[in-house]
């Protein structure tokens, strides 16, 4: 049976994300997951008229051990393509199990988000033994792995969409590393698992050439600190002056409380900076809290806005005015 391993941020207040040791070369790998549940439609029919709707149908969840009839998931278009988590999983465990030494596959760490009774899924695979550091000038040591995450909705709200890219271990900063690492199909009848498989092999080819990108940056030290706040003022667009009026800070400066914090353990350099903003899209703590009604897809959403982030022009901008040239024209 897998055993149930709590992993914390660094920093005080950090989110907790609970993962599940697994071994993939073992038979039992899929042994009690919840989010591998099958969905099956039926037509809606009025309960006064009987009258059939003509364009519409009604989703039910199906658990192993479910002798209700099945749970209702949502009414969704009649052509809307159903597709079920185990038809991204199944392959995408085929892969590692097929591309790495099976060492390194007996040990992945596996999280699964069922929320809205099985109307927004997540599963994420973090491969621990696939690693690399980067060391910055403070001596401290970030080491990195493979993460693979899944995102799935059964009520026509979002695409499928697979995030395959790098995880710090340092404190969980799950980063998504560029834009081809970030696959989206849509619920249609063409829907097919061909992107998520080159999404994969993407990611495989491009893990060394990242680290040493971000080694570049840890070796960046700022050479402008108001840069940094500028530069956190000018992607969140938040008004500071005006959440200082309000007694608030904005994001922007929770950000840049975030780089000084970073800074103490990682040095003053521009992996810091990053490593702030990929913080703010991995941790939901006393600093950047989800709002009460927020859940697990507001992280994800984090993440795709950190992304955007820097592979932005302003981030770009400021990679050249602190010296760091060379990953700017990259």
């Amino acid at each position: 049976m897998a055993r149930i391993r709590d992993i914390a941020g660094k920093f005080a207040g950090a989110n907790v994300y609970r993962y599940t040791d697994r071994d993939l070369t073992g038979a039992d790998f899929n042994l009690d997951r919840e989010i591998l549940f099958n969905v099956t439609s039926e037509p809606i029919v009025s309960s006064i008229t009987g009258t059939m709707a003509e364009d519409k149908k009604m989703l039910l969840r199906h658990s192993p051990n479910d002798t209700s009839g099945g749970k209702y998931l949502s009414v969704v278009s009649d052509s809307y393509r159903v597709v079920e988590n185990q038809e991204i999983l199944l392959p995408l465990q085929d892969q590692l199990r097929n591309f790495f030494d099976p060492s390194v596959v007996e040990d992945i760490k596996v999280r699964d988000v069922v929320s809205r009774n099985g109307a927004t899924c997540l599963a994420e695979y973090v491969l621990p033994k696939v690693n690399a550091t980067v060391t910055t000038g403070t001596g401290h040591r970030s080491t990195f792995g493979l993460t693979f995450m899944l995102k799935n909705t059964f009520d026509g709200s979002a695409s499928v969409v697979m995030y395959s890219g790098i995880i710090d271990f340092f404190c969980l900063n799950g980063n998504i590393t560029g834009s081809y690492d970030v696959t989206r199909r849509r619920h249609t009848s063409g829907f097919n698992t061909t992107g998520f498989i080159h999404a994969f092999e993407n990611t495989l080819k491009r893990f060394n050439g990242v680290i040493e990108q971000y080694q570049i940056y840890a070796d960046a030290k700022i050479v402008d600190r108001e840069s940094v706040l500028t530069l956190f003022k000018k992607l969140t667009g938040h008004n500071t002056d005006r959440a200082k009026e309000r007694n608030r800070e904005s994001i922007a400066d929770k950000l840049y409380g975030q780089y000084a914090r970073e800074a103490i353990e990682r040095g003053g350099n521009v992996f810091s900076v990053m490593s702030a903003m990929t913080h703010y899209a991995s941790h939901n703590d006393e600093i950047f809290r989800v709002t009460r009604g927020g859940d697990d897809s507001v992280m994800v959403k984090r993440q795709e806005q950190v992304n955007k982030w820097l592979e932005s022009d302003l981030w770009i901008e400021f990679l050249k005015r602190n010296n760091c040239q060379s990953m700017a024209a990259a």
